[in-house]
């Protein structure tokens, strides 16, 4: 019953390029809006439909495209910049020291780090999202080798389509070959959608408290 209501819903929006409301699939399907909304979301989180937000309204679509995963190189540095421009945009959180971080950050991976560890989600030959990892040595006197992913961006116009889950799943594969038993990430607790995100790859909450002092001039 529930891969019948599914596979109706993809085949509604297939037949509507350009997206339909909520409201208009449950009139289409002759459903409930609480059941709609049940199943898009569950389709969403397979990365087989995304949406698009038109004011306070979600415009549901069909996902067509393929993404390729594909190493990094500094010729993607600018593009890099410009999709965390567009998530800060987004999440109102433009700030210059955030951008130079960045672009520090990003400069030192791909000219130092290990190529394999920065990779980049490409569809139809445009970059829409990146992820940047590293290998520690002794991380806090613990005499393991450790995966870190340190930075993780997705175009805001494609969010929602499972393309930081796929880079993500990739990432963890590069990890598994090099021999890494573990890999780690920082994530504020209010950050919810990132922490959803990284449960779903198999992380969980980790027994160590990180602790942080702040020195004044």
């Amino acid at each position: 019953m529930e891969k019948n209501l599914q596979d109706q819903i993809l085949k509604v929006l297939k037949a509507s390029p350009s997206g339909l409301q909520m409201e208009e699939l449950a009139d289409k399907l002759g459903l409930t809006r609480h059941t709609v909304a049940k199943y898009l979301e569950v389709l969403r989180a397979e990365g087989k439909i995304h949406y698009h937000k038109v004011g306070r309204s979600k415009l549901w679509k069909d996902i067509i495209t393929t993404t390729n995963i594909r190493l990094l190189n500094m010729d993607d540095l600018d593009d890099i910049l410009q999709i965390e421009e567009r998530i800060e945009k987004e999440q109102n959180l433009e700030k210059p020291e955030r951008m130079e971080y960045l672009e520090e950050t990003a400069t030192y991976h791909l000219q130092h780090g290990e190529p394999l560890l920065n990779l980049g989600a490409e569809i139809d030959g445009k970059l829409v999202g990146f992820i940047f990892a590293e290998i520690r040595l002794w991380e806090f006197g613990r005499g393991e080798k450790t995966g870190w992913i340190k930075v993780l961006g997705i175009d805001p116009e494609y969010q929602g389509r499972g393309i930081g889950r796929k880079l993500g799943k990739t990432l963890l594969g590069h990890f598994k070959r090099k021999n890494i038993k573990k890999v780690r990430t920082l994530v504020d607790w209010y950050e919810g959608n990132l922490i959803s995100y990284f449960k779903s790859l198999g992380f969980d909450i980790l027994n160590m408290i990180p602790l942080e002092k702040e020195l004044k001039e």
